[in-house]
């Protein structure tokens, strides 16, 4: 009969625990150890499990339990004297801790919770913590005085310590912690306005101006959501080594030993981690640290500032790899958001990484007040930036690293150190949508590749000026093509589309390649003014070709543009842009513009074109390749050009003005070169319309021109300008060639340099009609004017002009060819060119060459 009693009993109770399951379970899921001198007790109270006891020392109250976890709709209740200030609680058996329910803990004591084993928060986990809390898998504790509370059954009690917390200790393979969730269902508009703090009532969070600590092994938040209110939110993965932890007011932050052996963070499944400050006496912060920390699936870090306090950081620091990718298109974007809605600077994005990987993410702050957004820094030795460049998303499908303006606040600016820069359809941009200025940008790395329709740049759309762009590179800048679905054209930039300025775009490179359509530029569309552009390069400079479709060239400009009715639409730009054009500096050993590719300072408006300055050794300039300085009604631009050699091949140099048919002034060009060489229909011109023509300058030793090449500084209806030619090393005074009644080319004379007693430096004139002048007969030296003449003059002008003769006859030939000298001088030779057009002959040699001599002449000037 006792038996069929206790048989009933047993069944009764195990059907009532089966229908009371979670209390029946969580009575026995937080067991105490015994192993402190005064150990933890728990008591059952409704759905409440109260835990008392534990071993107080000083403000700190120990606790150690076997198993620690809170099933679902159950609370774990310390019970704690209102004056402890940290509650200390290890787990010394080899369970996980599963939190699914609520932690709550009297007063204000922090709470920390160790086991190394693991720990799993569920989607109804909560925290009701006056304090600030810290989760971790660490197998020990380290106090101030050197005392260790460490995570295992050990047999002997402690002698427990009243110092304080300093540090985490972590020996190997820790426990993981997963924080589980539904995920967050923000959209990309929602990081832009303000949140109600309450619709995070399901996240993992603690009070206002707390931290929310998750220190341990692997981090992984699925769909988790952890939010902090004027605190700091930290998660650090850490498999060996030690995490010092300092207590600043009511924040608890940590410093990572350098030498520690990290693990992996990944949020993923929409997962969330929100930090909001409104007044409070914290700084927004939110800290991972990893080794590879990954950011995917719609997942977000947002911060966004209310109050009037400094602000903190957003701040990734990876020993190898971050990751952000797999965007979903209900959020929108992946990534990190930083956005200003008080009057203090806004919260700054720090990312530290060995190497750096967007794919369809984005990274960005912003202000909607007279705060400055939160600037974003990177160092990295790799930061890659993969958009699809499918219009699938309020981004576009690209990568993106952005700061933003939309007040009277300043836009954060963009620092980056990088080892190499890659972007391909990428982004990396400052802006200002209102008065307040766009940041500035400023990246050096080892190299910098921009393809498929990427750019780095800053524009305005407001009154506000976009921001300074300075790009540093060791190595090579390459910019390359379009983006064909959107036609959109690889670019370095600044630009305004609205009254503010454009800020100065600075490249120093050892080589800059501008390829495929691809484009340097500041710009204007509007009445604000360009920036200018400033480029400098160790080695060369290759503008190159067009886009894919022909349509576009590619081009280092500064112009104020017509936009079609399209874009000044979109933009909310005028017809026609008022702004001026800025000013270009390039300073580089060899500078190759061809294949169509210009480098340019136009306005299509009525303002004046900027100046172009061009320092380099040698200046290729061929097949329809141009350096321009045009207007539509302002004045022509200024084009100065200083190297050892200058070669035109369907080329052209242009200041021309008045192309709209109007009053505009040509430009001046000034050119000083060893040896200027124009062919195959090239053109330097100075021209106008209605206005005066502009003038052309050149100062060289040695000028070639083949008949079909143009000098000229004409105007339509107005003025002509002039065109002077000085020869460095001649001595002929002022001589002019009239271009009308062009007899045929002239004879030049083959005689050798060096070896020869033929006259260098000679001069061939093709005469004024009538019979032709001979290349023996002396030439006039007296004074002479004529309309429309071409005045060419010495440097070294003599009083005297002495004839031009020879000792001996030489027979005259046509010159096939020319080739450089051992000394850089031109020579003229009587066979055609080798295949390398600038193969060499040392002077010693020249007995051994076709009779050859140095001229310094000018076999047709056309102008007209």
């Amino acid at each position: 009969m006792k038996e069929q009693s206790y048989f009933l009993f047993k069944t009764f109770t195990i059907s009532t625990c089966f229908y009371y399951s979670s209390i029946c379970l969580s009575n026995a899921e937080i067991t105490p150890d015994k192993t402190l001198l005064e150990n933890s007790t728990t008591r059952l109270d409704d759905n409440t499990i109260v835990i008392e006891g534990g071993t107080k020392t000083g403000d700190n109250l120990f606790h150690s339990f076997e198993n620690f976890s809170v099933p679902i709709d159950i609370t774990a209740y310390f019970n704690n004297p209102l004056d402890t200030q940290n509650i200390i609680s290890r787990v010394t058996g080899t369970s996980v801790s599963n939190i699914n329910g609520l932690i709550r803990v009297n007063g204000t004591a922090n709470l920390f919770l160790i086991n190394p084993n693991g720990i799993v928060f569920g989607q109804n986990a909560r925290l009701d913590i006056g304090g600030s809390f810290v989760g971790s898998t660490a197998n020990t504790i380290r106090f101030a005085d050197g005392f260790q509370f460490i995570a295992k059954n050990s047999q002997i009690k402690p002698l427990l310590t009243i110092s304080v917390p300093v540090g985490l200790q972590f020996n190997k393979n820790q426990g993981t912690i997963t924080v589980r969730n539904t995920g967050h269902t923000l959209k990309a508009n929602d990081y832009y306005s303000p949140l109600n703090y309450e619709i995070f009532s399901n996240a993992l969070q603690v009070k206002a101006d707390h931290t929310l600590a998750l220190i341990g092994g692997n981090i992984f938040l699925e769909g988790g959501i952890i939010s902090s209110k004027n605190g700091r939110i930290e998660l650090g993965s850490i498999n060996s080594g030690e995490v010092n932890i300092n207590f600043e007011n009511n924040l608890l932050s940590f410093i990572y030993d350098k030498n520690s052996a990290f693990q992996d963070i990944q949020l993923s499944d929409s997962a969330l981690i929100y930090a909001g400050n409104n007044q409070g006496v914290g700084k927004n912060t939110i800290n991972l640290q990893g080794r590879e920390v990954r950011i995917l699936d719609g997942s977000v870090l947002l911060n966004q500032d209310y109050g009037s306090r400094q602000n903190g950081n957003v701040s990734i620091n990876a020993s190898e790899y971050f990751i952000l990718k797999n965007f979903q298109p209900e959020q929108d974007a992946t990534g990190i958001f930083s956005v200003n809605f008080g009057r203090n600077s806004g919260t700054n994005i720090i990312i530290n990484s060995n190497k750096t990987y967007f794919e369809q993410s984005q990274i960005a702050t912003a202000t909607f007040s007279n705060g400055s957004s939160g600037n974003i820094i990177i160092n990295t030795d790799l930061l890659e930036l993969i958009g699809t460049g499918e219009p699938d998303s309020s981004f576009n499908g690209s990568a993106g690293i952005n700061t933003f303006t939309y007040s009277s606040g300043s836009g954060g600016n963009i620092t980056g150190k990088i080892g190499n820069l890659i972007e391909n359809y990428g982004v990396i941009a400052t802006a200002a949508l209102s008065s307040g200025n766009a940041g500035k940008l400023d990246i050096t790395a080892e190299n910098i590749l921009l393809q498929n329709g990427s750019n780095i740049g800053s524009i305005t759309f407001a009154s506000g000026n976009s921001g300074n762009v300075s790009l540093n590179a060791n190595g090579n800048i390459k910019i390359i093509g379009q983006l064909p679905s959107f036609k959109t054209n690889s670019a370095i930039n600044s630009a305004t589309y609205g009254s503010g300025y454009a800020g100065d775009l600075t490249i120093n490179s050892f080589n800059l390649f501008v390829l495929d359509g691809a484009s340097v530029t500041t710009s204007t569309l509007s009445s604000g003014d360009a920036g200018n552009i400033t480029i400098k390069t160790v080695n060369s400079i290759k503008v190159l070709g067009t886009s894919s479709d022909s349509l576009s060239f590619s081009t280092v400009a500064s112009s104020a543009p017509i936009v079609n009715e399209t874009l000044q639409i979109a933009y909310e730009v005028p017809p026609t842009p008022t702004g001026k054009a800025g000013s270009i500096t390039l300073d580089t050993p060899y500078l190759n513009i061809t294949d169509g590719a210009q480098v340019t300072v136009r306005n299509e408006g009525p303002g004046n074109a900027g100046t172009l300055q061009i320092n380099a050794d040698r200046i290729s300039i061929t097949n329809t390749g141009g350096i321009t300085a045009t207007t539509a009604i302002g004045e022509g631009g200024d084009i100065d050009i200083k190297s050892k050699l200058l070669q035109l091949r369907s080329g052209t140099i242009s200041a021309t003005a008045g192309t709209a048919g109007t009053s505009g002034n040509g430009g001046n060009i000034r050119i000083a070169t060893g040896i200027l060489s124009a062919s195959n229909n090239s053109a330097i011109t100075a021209n106008a319309y209605r206005g005066r023509g502009g003038n052309i300058r050149i100062n060289t030793k040695g000028l070639f021109v083949s008949p079909d090449t143009q000098i000229t500084t004409s105007s339509e209806l107005g003025i002509d300008g002039t065109v002077q030619i000085n020869f460095q090393n001649g001595n002929l005074s002022t001589l002019k060639v009239q271009p009308q009644d062009l007899a045929k080319t002239p004879e030049v004379a083959s005689v050798c340099q060096g070896d020869s007693d033929g006259v260098a430096s000679s001069f061939v004139n093709s005469g004024t009609g009538g019979v032709p002048a001979n290349f023996d007969n002396q030439l006039d030296n007296s004074s002479t004017w004529q309309k429309n003449s071409v005045w060419l003059e010495s440097i070294d002008n003599s009083e005297q002009l002495n004839p031009l003769t020879t000792k001996e006859p030489i027979e005259i030939v046509e010159a096939q060819g020319w080739i450089l000298n051992a000394n850089g001088n031109v020579v003229l030779t009587a066979q055609a060119n080798p295949p390398n057009p600038y193969a060499q002959v040392s002077a010693s040699k020249c007995q051994e060459q076709p009779s050859t001599a140095k001229v310094s002449s000018v076999t047709e000037i056309r102008r007209n």
